[in-house]
């Protein structure tokens, strides 16, 4: 066999370089995903990078990629989560135009504690967190508040759909019912998260769609 046939060691370390320094591909809406999960467990300022590598097996150091800082991850997981919610709740709604079967199940989706509807005590924990975070962060408070504007249109929408059909008849504006209505989602909702039995959960449905047809001057 000829030299120029014969490869070495020393060949294969210059003409195959190691490449460095570029961690692996992740995406960062499942690295997200996990770190929502780790929230909820051990809570908001109690979540670190290693709760989120047990969770997601990425390691620390490509976590720290995607989010610098540990209050970096704390606040995406916390954004990812109540956005994410707001958009199931309305792709379920995309198979009915009825108004008040849509605001119904709209406002019946926030409280339910069926796992198989989306809903559950964790969802409300996580909401908690959000709001408690807010409340002491300037940066999550602007978040805040324009997800409830989000919420607030989403509401609006269907309570306008509702008025110009006939079907509900208001004693305020359409905006202001869509605020009484995310007032009255949040409070039956914080209660869930200790009064969690399927028994509460039926209880705060029944309850909330009674107050919801009140509102909007539908018979019972």
């Amino acid at each position: 066999m000829q030299a120029t046939d014969t490869l070495t060691s020393h060949d294969v370390g210059t003409t195959q370089p190691r490449r460095r320094g570029r961690p692996p591909v992740h995406r960062r809406d499942d690295l997200l995903v996990a770190a929502s999960r780790m929230l909820l467990r051990r809570g908001y300022t109690g979540l670190r990078y290693q709760d989120v590598t047990e969770e997601s097996g990425v390691a620390v150091a490509s976590l720290r990629h995607y989010f610098p800082t540990l209050a970096e991850l704390r606040k995406e997981a916390l954004r990812h989560l109540v956005r994410s919610e707001l958009g199931d709740l309305e792709g379920v709604l995309d198979d009915t135009a009825d108004p008040w079967d849509r605001l119904r199940r709209f406002a019946i989706g926030a409280v339910s504690l069926d796992e198989a509807d989306g809903g559950g005590r964790d969802g409300w924990l996580l909401w908690l967190e959000y709001w408690r975070a807010a409340a002491h962060d300037p940066e999550l408070a602007k978040d805040r508040l324009a997800v409830d504007k989000a919420w607030d249109a989403f509401a609006r929408r269907c309570i306008e759909h509702g008025v110009a059909r006939g079907e509900f008849r208001l004693d305020q504006t359409p905006a202001e019912a869509a605020r009484e209505l995310h007032a009255l989602i949040d409070g039956y909702g914080g209660r869930l998260t200790v009064e969690s039995s399927r028994k509460a959960g039926r209880t705060a449905e029944v309850a909330l769609e009674r107050a919801v047809r009140r509102m909007l001057g539908m018979s019972a």
